[in-house]
């Protein structure tokens, strides 16, 4: 009796998890690697179709994002800029200057890296250029984006531990 009690409790618990993880990713974007978008800033193309934004500081961002001009962007983690080719050129001279120490995913050898946005679809919205290689953009409904903040996979970190 205690075993059936027990193997309902675990049923029942496996699918509320499954019902939350099925909501919570329902509604989820993601990044895809791209070597002709890493080529396409390192060009310093500007698409006149996006909106430019930035995350992390503005002298030195994580990321840096172009988002098709008929969605809405929604976040505190990221800055619209103006952008033209002498702040682009800058960002991405200043990257390539940057240790390798200093945030980038361990798999991207001190280079930024070029991204395309996907939505829940695995539509193209938009692209991306950071040192980081995870992107998750939340897509609520009516052409609108909620772009997280940019950040490593686990374990794909390069920092290293203190000792104490």
């Amino acid at each position: 009796m205690i075993g059936t009690i027990r193997a309902l409790f675990l049923l029942a618990l496996a699918g509320l998890v499954s019902n939350c993880t099925a909501t919570a990713i329902q509604n989820a974007g993601t990044i895809r690697e791209s070597n002709d978008v890493t080529r396409k800033y390192r060009s310093l193309t500007i698409d006149p179709n996006y909106n430019y934004y930035w995350s992390g500081t503005e002298l030195n961002p994580n990321a840096i994002m172009g988002i098709d001009k008929s969605f809405t962007v929604q976040s505190k983690f990221w800055h619209q800029v103006d952008l033209d080719k002498d702040q682009l050129k800058y960002w991405v001279t200043w990257g390539d200057r940057q240790s390798s120490t200093e945030g980038f995913a361990s798999r991207y050898m001190g280079r930024y890296m070029g991204a395309y946005i996907l939505d829940t679809e695995g539509n193209v919205v938009g692209d991306w250029y950071s040192k980081k290689d995870w992107g998750i953009f939340e897509f609520p409904g009516n052409k609108v984006i909620i772009p997280h903040a940019p950040r490593n996979r686990a374990g794909s970190s390069n920092f290293k531990k203190r000792r104490l």
